[in-house]
């Protein structure tokens, strides 16, 4: 025969034996507070088991309430501050990432409100005078210094800058030099300029330079020695002083790639055209539609005039979608854009780019970098910082910062810049 299991009656009090002490009340809980312990347990269990939130970490406060202008290297944060004469020097610092001690400091005699970096390259303008100066990143000495009237850096890129001087008959000396030592690489008077216009300027290794002149000529030259690659006339003249707006009588050229394109409207008509470079050959051209600058939004261009948005076909012109909600669009990802509507202080949305339709609304949202900085609607200078999760376009916050600039953010993975609402520049770490 098998042993007997014992059975345990889990209701029943124990009996007392003859003569002994009667035994005290069992204090056991009532069984929904039991099954709420378990519950707690078993979450407290999970939540030790899980990852921390990704979040942004706060890693430098650099520049103090005088910071002027800043940028990001892959390793370290640059600084221009004011000095005691703040209309004659400036203070330009570096200062390590992650660990954050400054590794030099550097005085200019001038007022630097622009800095630039290219590889080992520092390059620091001022807002007003001609005054340039190009320093050793790592170090922090003066490498050269340009003081020329009427110069201005074009680009900073590959080990090159190169430079646009305007003379005094109207003529433009477009000159490559070393961004090392100011040596001249190549240098080139062209009649005339009215405007540069290559989207790729500013990549490592721009390989053509887009002359536009006030006369309609385009010249497109080699970016490495100056040779003329092609040229061609537009057969129109550029207003005397553009100011980007689509008046009455209007002239837009923009490159995207190797295609220029020119919109324009005349004694009332609208027309845009696609040329092919360097030899400015001509692709298609449309009458009536939509007037602005064109470019380049993947699936489709972009152009914005004074009222709507739309999307044409790069393949002749034609409109593919329209939109009054919209201000401009810009392309975002892969299909995508983000555009941003007509309101003075815009809000703004993800669309698809192949029909204009709204993917996503964001609110008064900038994109920068890769991530989504967000106003807060409800605390000033707040904004909210969030990253993509993958490429379904979700994505998570990492946390804010107080800044009332966020449009003056910078990124560099996994470094995010600001200026802030206290006057120093905040570097976060971004997971």
């Amino acid at each position: 025969m098998a042993d007997a299991v014992p059975l345990i009656d889990l209701d029943a009090s124990p009996r007392a034996e003859p003569g002994a002490a009667a035994p005290r009340p069992r204090l056991s809980a009532p069984r929904p507070v039991l099954i709420l312990a378990v519950l707690v347990t078993a979450l407290l269990t999970l939540v030790a088991a899980t990852p921390p939130a990704r979040t942004m970490e706060p890693i430098l406060a650099a520049g103090g309430t005088a910071a002027a202008a800043f940028t990001l290297g892959p390793d370290a944060l640059y600084t221009a501050s004011f000095g005691a004469n703040p209309n004659s020097e400036s203070g330009i610092r570096r200062y390590a990432l992650p660990g954050g001690e400054q590794l030099w400091a550097t005085s200019l005699p001038q007022n630097v409100q622009n800095l630039t970096l290219d590889g080992g390259v520092l390059l620091a303008r001022s807002g007003s005078a001609p005054r340039m100066s190009f320093l050793d990143a790592t170090e922090g000495k003066v490498l050269w210094t340009l003081n020329e009237p009427n110069a201005t850096v074009v680009t900073l890129s590959g080990g090159h800058a190169l430079l646009r001087i305007d003379t005094d008959d109207g003529g433009t000396e477009l000159r490559l030099a070393s961004a090392r030592t100011g040596a001249t690489i190549w240098s080139r008077m062209v009649a005339g300029v009215g405007e540069i216009l290559n989207d790729d300027l500013f990549t490592d290794r721009p390989d053509r330079i887009v002359v536009l002149g006030v006369d309609g000529q385009v010249t497109t030259l080699q970016f490495a020695d100056g040779s003329v690659l092609g040229q061609g006339d537009l057969g129109v003249r550029l207003p005397a002083e553009p100011d980007g707006t689509l008046s009455a009588d209007f002239v837009g050229v923009t490159v995207s790639g190797d295609q220029l394109y020119l919109s324009r409207r005349e004694q009332g008509r609208a027309s845009l055209a696609a040329y092919r470079l360097p030899q400015l050959t001509r692709r298609w051209r449309t009458e009536g539609g939509p007037t602005g600058f064109v470019h380049d939004c993947g699936p489709v261009l972009c152009i914005a005039d004074t009222g709507r948005v739309s999307g044409l076909d790069p393949s002749d012109g034609s409109v593919r979608w329209s939109d009054p909600a919209w201000r401009n669009a810009f392309r975002l990802g892969e299909g995508t854009l983000l555009a941003y509507d007509q309101q003075e202080n815009p809000e703004s949305a993800i669309l698809d780019a192949r029909t204009g339709a709204v993917r996503r609304e964001l609110g008064r949202t900038l994109s920068v970098g890769g991530l989504e900085l967000r106003e807060d609607s409800k605390l000033t200078g707040r904004t909210w910082v969030a990253v993509a999760d993958g490429g379904d376009g979700t994505v998570h916050t990492v946390g804010s910062m107080q800044t009332g600039a966020p449009y003056g953010c910078m990124v560099r993975r996994p470094y995010l810049a600001c200026p802030t609402s206290a006057g120093p520049t905040t570097v976060w770490q971004i997971p």
